[in-house]
């Protein structure tokens, strides 16, 4: 405790029965001011050790302060007359000294000299000062008399032997300075004190994923590492000169951070920092932290050298790809906290930059199945229909939704054929009800496919395959003048239901009603000759040909100019190097409302291949239901992004969802989707586990659809399976959510196999489960992803 002066001890027993109101006027006992103005400062202080206070007279005549008032703030002042100087006169000559003793705070005051006691008032105070901190009582009267900056304050003294002066002008706290030589009574010296502080830090630990270990110089002078230690327990130490730095320097400079990488680390550790590898010796530990549990190894030793508290830990971080972050201050496991994007050899305060993606998820479902009509009924070989009454069949099942595009050539032309008129196709099932016993022929229309000059009978399908001149106008158009197929053919749709456990057959029949005539020279106006085509089976409009554009050179040519259908036929059933389709799609269904998610973990946070489902992950909830909330709220209460489309309900063959989604850059983000296969019982359809890319190696954002190519179909593992598009239990069957048998495979596996019973094409055998059209290895032909960095 501080001795207070016997003058300063009267001087307080003389005020002991004066008012606390600091507005009470004191008059001198002189009578009153003499008017003369005095020009006087504060120009040193010292407020640690012995408490002293200079006032400096830098006015050219002498000045009288005997009247004249300290205030630190209600109840703390003192009139200047009262007080014995430690040297000078309160009668203070033009650039002399006059010093008193007067008890301040150690750490934080605001003094103020007064030419009055009216210490509120702004024209009665001289000079101010405020150290430690701002907002003192007093400082909103210096501010109001303009002889102070609100919030300003000099730092604390470095050590209680120094002092701070006053610089000789100005009225900022810049304006003062600790010096390390005291000169009360004289004109002041600065020499700066030496503050080197030898200081260095753990900042950041990942221990679940990188393994990375920052150390941070958050003192005044650099430090060679290079002799310390890191040790989580008996065993278990490295020198830091032997360690693996992945980025700074051993010599640590002020500010910088050195990041180790030491594969040591794991859950429920307590690192410490070691001067030596004394690591029992409290005076060798420099820093410690503990996660996950208390009683590490260590423990002890920080408590003993009181950098740490007992039994106290910083939880575990909830991704194995998040760190955790040192505040700057303090030793208590409340120091640290959880970061979802760590910031290694940077502050822990940095923001990492955002980066917008779009991105379309679109429902590419289209080509189901395809048959060729190339043998008339009771021929024993491939041929045209030549007379009237004779027939193509053709069978094929399909289910609601799909649409139908039957082609055929008209022989006696060079490159025309019968089409739908619509180019979306003719729907089997217009208002649910499958077309049956219904003549079909009047939805048909006769088109140019643009590809052969017209109106040549030498160069007709009898002269050889592909063997006439071009067409000066290379574009698909309709026939002028012609009437629908109805004048050529009937074409009849018969059809027959299905089992319960797999789609109905529909047939077709195609009769030839108009002939050439014999008799008459061969031309595009004699009659109809019917060649043997093709029937697609498709969700998405202009399966074949769009209306004002060239042929699309996958085999259409060989059917309008030939009649000869394989080309097209061979394009539809290529496989892929896995032998799957590279182009039928395996199924048709909708997909259920999606979500999307970025993650920076190496592995996709939402789920595992070969596990069970996560416990409230919601993949279930998707996987049967096609509910996406659930786990679009788990995945948030990670604090990763996440992001729902703009629309709404499901989504259809050719519609696709939309997203926008803001990912941190210098993160290793990719994307993660989730969108159930709707017609089945607890199939889902996301990425592998690594994820799609979001940026490329060097770290630039990445813009296209070939990740694509790593998208799969999955079995969630959580109920039984049913015939695809027939299970009572899927869910636009179902009468109620979470209902159908358990599967007794829990674990998520790809789905290797598919069995078409929509549309008959059989087994789909898919071992990688890959649903992307463009994927050379072929697969289930369902899905694409097009991501577009902004």
């Amino acid at each position: 405790m501080k001795k207070i002066n016997l003058y300063l001890l009267m001087g307080l027993l003389a005020f002991a029965s004066c008012s606390d109101d600091d507005n009470d006027i004191v008059t001198p006992p002189d009578g009153g001011s003499d008017g003369v103005e005095n020009n006087v400062v504060f120009n040193e202080i010292r407020y640690q050790g012995t408490d002293l206070i200079e006032i400096l007279n830098l006015g050219n005549q002498e000045a009288d302060l005997s009247d004249y008032w300290l205030c630190l703030g209600p109840g703390t002042y003192e009139r200047i007359g009262d007080l014995t100087p430690e040297s000078g006169s309160t009668v203070v000559p033009a650039g002399e000294y006059l010093v008193l003793s007067y008890n301040l705070s150690d750490s934080e005051g605001g003094l103020g000299l007064y030419s009055s006691n009216e210490f509120t008032n702004a024209e009665a105070i001289v000079d101010f000062v405020q150290y430690g901190a701002g907002d003192s009582t007093r400082e909103n009267v210096a501010v109001a008399a303009g002889i102070w900056t609100a919030g300003e304050f000099v730092p604390v003294v470095s050590d209680a032997n120094n002092s701070i002066i006053f610089d000789g002008e100005g009225n900022t706290a810049a304006d003062w300075a600790e010096t390390t030589t005291v000169t009360f009574g004289e004109e002041n010296m600065l020499t700066m004190p030496n503050n080197d502080v030898r200081s260095v830090v753990i900042n950041e630990v990942n221990y679940g994923e990188d393994k990375l270990i920052e150390l941070w110089n958050n003192g005044t002078v650099a430090v060679d590492l290079s002799s310390y230690w890191l040790c989580l327990g008996p065993g278990q130490y490295v020198q830091i000169q032997n360690a693996n730095v992945t980025s700074g320097s051993v010599n640590l400079g002020v500010g910088e951070f050195l990041v180790i990488n030491w594969d040591e680390l794991s859950n429920s550790e307590g690192l410490g920092l070691y001067s030596t590898n004394t690591f029992t010796s409290a005076e060798a530990i420099v820093d410690f932290v503990q996660w996950g549990a208390a009683g590490s190894a260590r423990e002890n030793v920080a408590v003993e050298a009181g950098i740490w508290t007992a039994g106290e830990f910083v939880p575990e971080v909830r991704l194995p790809s998040y760190s955790i972050s040192y505040d700057g201050e303090g030793d208590r496991s409340t120091d640290w906290g959880e970061v979802v994007n760590p910031t290694f050899g940077q502050g822990n305060a940095t923001t990492a930059n955002l980066r917008a993606f779009s991105i379309t998820i679109k429902n590419t479902i289209n080509f189901l199945n395809v048959h060729t009509f190339t043998t008339p009924e009771g021929a024993a070989s491939p041929g045209p229909l030549t007379t009237n009454g004779s027939q193509y069949k053709v069978s094929f099942k399909a289910v609601p939704g799909t649409k139908f595009t039957p082609v055929t050539m008209m022989g006696n032309s060079n490159d025309w054929f019968l089409a739908p008129t619509d180019l979306n196709g003719i729907d089997l099932f217009p208002n649910g009800q499958a077309l049956n016993r219904v003549d079909i022929a009047d939805q048909l229309s006769l088109y140019d496919l643009g590809t052969e000059a017209d109106g040549d009978p030498s160069t007709f399908p009898p002269a050889g395959a592909n063997v006439g001149p071009a067409d000066p106008d290379p574009l698909v158009r309709l026939v002028p003048g012609r009437d629908t197929g109805d004048i050529y053919v009937t074409a009849v749709l018969d059809y027959t239901n299905g089992d319960g456990n797999s789609a109905g057959t529909f047939t077709l029949t195609i009769t030839a009603i108009n002939v050439p005539d014999a008799a008459m020279p061969a031309s595009q106006d004699n009659g109809f000759v019917v060649t043997p085509g093709i029937v697609v089976l498709h969700a998405q409009p202009e399966p074949l040909f769009t209306i004002g554009q060239e042929d699309r050179g996958v085999g259409l040519e060989g059917i309008a100019e030939d009649g000869m259908p394989g080309a097209l036929y061979d394009w539809f059933t290529e496989t892929g190097s896995q032998g799957t389709p590279l182009r039928l799609s395996s199924s048709l269904t909708p997909f259920s409302p999606a979500f999307i998610y970025a993650f920076n973990t190496e592995t996709d946070p939402w789920f595992t291949q070969g596990d069970a489902a996560k416990a409230a992950s919601g993949l279930e909830e998707i996987a049967e239901d096609g509910n996406r909330m659930v786990a679009y709220n788990y995945l948030k209460d990670f604090g990763i992004p996440v992001a729902l489309p703009a629309e709404d309900g499901p989504i259809q063959p050719g519609q696709s969802f939309t997203f926008t989604i803001q990912v941190p850059e210098g993160q290793d983000y990719k994307l993660g989707f989730g969108t159930m296969f709707v017609k089945s019982n607890d199939w889902f359809v996301s990425t592998n586990n690594v994820g799609l890319t979001l940026f490329n190696d060097d770290g630039s954002p990445f813009s296209g659809t070939e990740v694509s190519s790593n998208t799969y179909l999955y079995d969630a593992g959580t109920e039984a399976e049913e015939p695809v598009g027939f299970g009572a239990n899927q869910v636009m069957n179902q009468g109620a959510d979470n209902t159908g048998a358990a599967d007794a495979n829990t674990t998520i596996r790809r789905v290797s196999e598919l069995d078409d019973v929509q549309f008959g094409k059989g087994g789909i055998s898919s071992s990688p489960g890959v649903t992307w059209s463009g994927d050379p290895r072929g697969g289930y032909n369902l899905i694409e992803i097009d991501i577009q960095a902004q």
